[in-house]
């Protein structure tokens, strides 16, 4: 599936953070971006509903260098109990996770 085709199944919601712009950016339920005012992304999120699935995701991404860093902590941004908070994500590795997310699979 080509990005154009990604793009379209995926009904972004930006919700305003700061009078300034940062920017909450939600791809699917499970995975959501943080934008600052020049629309540059800080940190990713990939919510879970088990904590060793985030570690195996977190040691996933961090052992292929598809991030910089990653944390696992309670969900502070998506609806999943659980969130792998990521710095410097490629973009793909955002879409793949947020179209698996809408197709209803596991990230």
């Amino acid at each position: 599936m080509d990005n154009i085709t990604i793009k379209q199944k995926i009904d972004l919601k930006k919700v305003q953070l700061t009078p300034d712009g940062w920017t909450l950016n939600i791809l699917s339920p499970r995975v959501a971006t943080i934008t600052n005012p020049l629309g540059m992304r800080k940190v990713s999120y990939f919510g879970f509903y088990k904590t060793k699935d985030a570690e195996k995701f977190q040691q996933y991404l961090l052992e292929n260098h598809l991030c910089t860093a990653a944390v696992i902590r309670s969900s502070r941004r998506l609806a999943a109990p659980i969130e792998c908070k990521a710095w410097g994500c490629t973009s793909q590795i955002i879409w793949q996770c947020a179209v698996k997310d809408l197709r209803g699979y596991t990230l």
